[in-house]
């Protein structure tokens, strides 16, 4: 199959003029369908890729039209040369996005874009890197988006948490190393509440033999020994305990 553009480079450059001057979805519409056959192109270079030929053609054809809204007619170089990168930037874009374990939405990757070219001409401007104030006011975004945006730049793919940080001194710091630990204390809150409350239930006697039998883990026989009562006693004074253990659940 043969692709050609259906206008001469003239009457193209002459209706791009006429685009710029009156932008209108008729005349947008015509210098698209004239310059299908470049998003045909570049999209079969894709088209066994993953299968989704079809898909792709869009993709091309979404990068096309930017390409035609973007085209400065009085530059003087070619549409084919502009349009090119274009369409190839947004077709690798798509399957960027596919391949990324983490999605980023389209409308903030568009703003990181814009971001990344704004801080290069910023900085080119004022000799130094501009602050988020500078990039949100040229912009006219706010700075919690310009943040969000910039942050988009190391979102596509999780961090391992053995990735080591940079920090301002030789100390080596890693993600595993800011994260929270747990606190023992907090989850045995209630078991050391009802500990607590069924510990004014028990004996003195009681007290001694929980002592010695379950934090020293001395044997019956030991208890017994240090209480000088028999262990037949220690055994009973153990099963008293467990009852009053079970009813204060």
């Amino acid at each position: 199959m043969r692709y050609e553009s259906n206008l001469s480079k003239e009457s193209a450059m002459a209706l791009f003029v006429k685009y710029e001057k009156k932008q209108t979805s008729e005349i947008r519409n015509h210098l698209v369908e004239n310059y299908l056959y470049l998003a045909k192109i570049l999209s079969q270079k894709y088209r066994y890729k993953n299968g989704d030929n079809e898909d792709i053609f869009q993709v091309a054809c979404i990068g096309l039209m930017y390409a035609v809204d973007r085209f400065d007619p009085d530059r003087g170089y070619t549409f084919e040369t502009f349009a090119t990168p274009t369409i190839l930037g947004e077709i690798k874009r798509h399957y960027r996005d596919k391949e990324t374990l983490i999605r980023i939405p389209r409308k903030i990757q568009e703003l990181n874009q814009q971001v990344n070219q704004t801080r290069v001409l910023l900085e080119q401007k004022n000799m130094r890197s501009p602050t988020i104030s500078e990039i949100s006011d040229y912009l006219d975004v706010s700075e919690e988006s310009i943040i969000t945006a910039m942050e988009s730049n190391h979102a596509h793919y999780p961090m391992s948490l053995n990735e080591e940080l940079d920090t301002s001194n030789d100390d080596k710091l890693s993600l595993m190393d800011l994260l929270g630990t747990t606190d023992d204390d907090l989850e045995n809150v209630d078991n050391i509440d009802f500990i607590l409350r069924i510990s004014e239930t028990f004996t003195p006697v009681e007290r001694i033999v929980i002592e010695q039998r379950f934090l020293r883990q001395k044997t019956q026989k030991e208890v017994a020994l240090f209480l000088k009562r028999s262990q037949m006693t220690v055994s009973r004074l153990e099963n008293t305990i467990k009852l009053k253990i079970k009813a204060g659940f």
